[in-house]
């Protein structure tokens, strides 16, 4: 594995079975991991907009006990999606560290698009009352 930047389609992503062996190939993973990171930034605002509402939404309930909000639906749909984040995010981090250039660019590539299409929430600054 090289330690510095460079270009070639002949690279080993995460598994040895994950090994495009042409620029077919690679362009296949280079969307796969486009597509992965949108995941990760759909699931990112997915949280963000659970947090809020969450949020919103104590201010009217008023306060419970803390084992009830321990075992209550949203905190284990948080928990959830908090575990699908962080490991898909150690997946984009290895894949990045593979210094690879095409596969670097899908991985900013994917971001921005999934940030795109999800943070479009975060522009209007509609989403902030709670943090006020």
């Amino acid at each position: 594995m090289q330690m510095s930047f460079h270009i070639g389609e002949n690279e080993v992503i995460l598994f040895h079975t994950w090994h495009p062996w042409n620029w077919e190939e690679l362009g296949w993973s280079m969307f796969g991991i486009a597509l992965l990171t949108c995941i990760y930034e759909g699931i990112k605002s997915y949280r963000d907009h659970l947090f809020i509402n969450v949020a919103r939404s104590r201010k009217t309930e008023g306060k419970r006990s803390r084992i009830s909000l321990l075992f209550s639906r949203i905190h284990i749909l948080q928990t959830v999606a908090h575990t699908l984040q962080l490991v898909i995010g150690y997946c984009l981090m290895l894949i990045f560290m593979t210094y690879n250039i095409w596969l670097c660019l899908a991985v900013a590539v994917g971001a921005a698009l999934g940030y795109w299409l999800f943070a479009w929430e975060k522009s209007s600054g509609d989403n902030i009352d709670c943090c006020l």
